[in-house]
């Protein structure tokens, strides 16, 4: 089968804990880019 199970998909992504340095840094620039960028777009938007 050219597609792995669930279960092997899962043994090779091993992902990034999220209590860790890199895993909080990571969190932080998504929350950035989700909240941030567009609340500054709005805010900061072409004015008439």
């Amino acid at each position: 089968m050219i597609f792995p199970s669930l279960q092997q998909a899962s043994q090779v992504m091993g992902g990034v804990n999220i209590l860790s340095p890199i895993g909080l840094a990571i969190l932080t620039i998504g929350i950035l880019f989700t909240v941030g960028l567009p609340l500054t777009m709005i805010l900061k938007g072409k004015k008439d």
